[in-house]
């Protein structure tokens, strides 16, 4: 397969932000890359959105769906492509215009790809620093999780045969952040490849759906993902990994008490014993034995 006969989908996602998508679709189809099919998948808006998706006529292919949230926009997107490589886009955000063209040559059989997005506004980067590649199964199998390892979406780049082992994915609880279930798979099943080319802008708007809030994710969908990710690594062979709520990742997350506290120290340090998990059941002991004086602490003082 050469560069100049790689089918490449750029599949865009839609919300209620018709202000933003004749940008994004205008980017899509104006790379210097031309072998390109384009979906914009609207998932049910409101706005002007699809009188705008309408108006580019035959140049992309449209899906107007019911409202169902960001991984069902992902799934009826991916089922209609035909692309070997796809490009996923946020309809608030932009790319480059030689952002294809650029990405091809680093795209490789059962990958993700990701590459760096210029903040609108501001002079930031998203990922601000590029993470080396690691073996993210291994890694896991000690201690259950992750950081999140790539861009946004709208930096993310899959090849097809790695798309077709992971989708289409559950609906219910992923509406937001779908990209992450994305990515935490590809990290586990396929290879994932970081380059620092900035390709594409992120746009910041006030009313992003999860960039700058400060509510953590559900228990719900962290255990949709947990569970989605641990079928698929059956599904290849392979055991499952991921138990965020018995992780050192879940020390935030979990009830602020003595006995949750301890618990989780001691299930972390017992499953895979070294100097990390060591610290880390020392800390959090020592947190649980805080929150274990504390009330008796305010009774004395109560008292006195």
């Amino acid at each position: 397969m050469t560069l100049s006969n790689t089918l490449v989908t750029i599949l865009i996602n839609n919300y209620n932000y018709g202000r933003f998508l004749r940008q994004a679709i205008d980017s899509a189809l104006n790379q210097t890359y031309r072998n390109i099919e384009v979906i914009v998948v609207d998932d049910g808006s409101t706005d002007e959105s699809r009188e705008i998706v309408q108006s580019f006529g035959d140049r992309i292919i449209p899906i107007l769906k019911e409202n169902g949230g960001q991984a069902s926009a992902f799934n009826a997107g991916f089922a209609a492509s035909r692309g070997e490589i796809i490009c996923l886009l946020d309809s608030d955000d932009f790319f480059h215009p030689d952002k294809v063209e650029r990405v091809i040559p680093y795209s490789q059989p059962g990958s993700m790809l990701y590459h760096r997005v210029q903040m609108l506004p501001g002079p930031g980067i998203l990922p601000p620093e590029m993470k080396p590649r690691m073996d993210y199964y291994r890694y896991t199998q000690r201690y259950r999780f992750f950081h999140y390892p790539a861009s946004p979406t709208s930096g993310l780049v899959i090849r097809r045969d790695l798309a077709l082992r992971l989708l289409p994915m559950p609906t219910e609880h992923l509406r937001l952040c779908a990209d992450e279930c994305v990515v935490r798979g590809a990290c586990l099943i396929g290879q994932v490849i970081g380059i620092p080319d900035v390709l594409a802008t992120y746009r910041i708007h006030g009313e992003n759906a999860y960039y700058g809030k400060r509510v953590p994710k559900s228990a719900e969908f962290i255990n949709a993902c947990d569970n989605f990710i641990n079928d698929k690594l059956m599904e290849a062979g392979k055991a499952p990994v991921m138990d965020f709520y018995r992780s050192m990742f879940a020390r935030g997350a979990v009830p602020m008490n003595a006995a949750e506290l301890s618990r989780l120290a001691l299930s972390v340090f017992r499953h895979h014993a070294n100097l990390v998990t060591l610290r880390f059941m020392l800390r959090t002991l020592l947190i649980a034995f805080q929150q274990a004086v504390s009330p008796i602490s305010s009774g004395w003082t109560r008292q006195s």
